[in-house]
């Protein structure tokens, strides 16, 4: 895409102001943009279009009822009681004129709670057949209703933010599903903007089943984490050893589909009495400690000389950054930001060192 020329008041060097630009200009440097916030947006606005898109390209076969919020899956109260919460503090957030606050909650919950999270775990019960059980049936119906319920509950809170997608998506949304809504569907109205406001019930709202699900997310980032650590591959399946009470043990296995499917995980055991098994990387919780056995998926001689190489390095960036801030000539004419600077690169560096040696110690064990 060619754009009229601009000259820099400075360089005098020709320029093009910076965005969203399909494709670059072959005679132009382009300038960066005034701010990452417009890139967070646009990034934002297609997580919302392709979340929608998804749900809409699984609704074959949807019917409108009304759902009995107590006899729901714990995946579908789960998200029904953060759309309450979410709900309660946009509306607040709104009403005080906190605008930042809005957008904020809203990012967070649409983001990462509906998208990367309740819309993974509903997946499979999406693929179902409909041919397949009466049970197997009821359950893709079930979800199926949540998803519609609950996207039209975030078209309805992001208007005020992100008024054309949401009246873009709303108008799509009535081709296909027009009767919607939680717990009772309606007729959706012609337009969002002339839609209510949305309020649930405060009953909805439940602590105890956000803490299930939160460990449970606890549980699958360590996995990934121990995964991306040592470069397993992603299709390679994990066994998991888990160490916790009772109780949580006894929720990790009534979560176990969601565990197994989330992380990528072919055994996982959990008991009070769980020993760490060899070469095995581990996290531990206030709740919880979580081993991933590696035996068989790594080469453990090449990779402590990776790590110890790597250790190597850090230590050397290190000693430099010490010696700056050792150096008085330094501390005392540097600008302040700058000292602040190095002092932080040198805690992150001893980080870095110390979270390395752990993983050396691990593999060595």
């Amino acid at each position: 895409m060619r754009t009229k020329k601009l000259t820099c008041p400075s360089c005098k060097q020709p320029f093009r102001p910076g965005g969203p630009w399909p494709t670059d200009d072959p005679e132009l440097k382009t300038a960066k943009q005034a701010s990452e916030r417009f890139e967070q947006g646009r990034n934002f606005a297609n997580k919302i279009w392709n979340a929608a898109r998804f749900i809409m390209m699984n609704l074959e076969g949807y019917t409108p009822q009304a759902l009995k919020v107590d006899e729901l899956p714990i995946e579908d109260r789960w998200i029904l009681s953060r759309l309450a919460s979410t709900t309660k503090a946009v509306t607040e957030s709104l009403e005080s004129y906190r605008f930042s606050d809005v957008a904020r909650t809203l990012y967070d919950f649409v983001w990462s709670e509906f998208c990367d999270w309740y819309i993974e775990m509903a997946k499979g019960r999406l693929l179902q057949a409909r041919s397949a059980s009466k049970g197997a049936s009821e359950g893709r119906a079930i979800v199926q209703r949540v998803l519609v319920g609950v996207l039209d509950g975030i078209l309805r809170l992001i208007h005020p933010v992100m008024p054309f997608v949401a009246e873009a998506i709303w108008q799509t949304l009535n081709d296909v599903a027009f009767e919607r809504g939680l717990p009772n569907p309606d007729p959706a109205m012609e337009s969002v903007m002339i839609a209510a406001w949305p309020a649930y019930p405060a009953s909805w709202q439940d602590a105890a089943i956000e803490t299930r699900i939160a460990r449970m997310q606890e549980l699958v980032r360590a996995v990934r984490e121990v995964r991306n650590r040592y470069t397993v591959d992603p299709k390679t399946n994990l066994d998991v050893f888990v160490r916790a009470g009772d109780a949580v043990a006894e929720d990790f296995r009534t979560l176990s589909p969601f565990i197994t499917q989330l992380a990528g995980v072919a055994k996982l055991e959990t008991a009070a009495s769980i020993a760490k098994p060899p070469q095995a990387a581990g996290h531990v919780t206030p709740d919880f400690e979580v081993y991933v056995s590696l035996a068989g998926l790594i080469d453990v001689d090449a990779e402590s000389k990776r790590l110890e190489k790597q250790i190597a390095e850090k230590r050397k960036h290190l000693q430099g950054a010490l010696a700056k801030l050792e150096n008085p000539n330094f501390r005392d004419k540097a600008p302040a930001e700058v000292v602040a600077q190095q002092r932080a690169q040198a805690e992150d560096l001893k980080k870095q060192i110390e979270a390395m040696e752990g993983n050396l110690r691990e593999l060595r064990s």
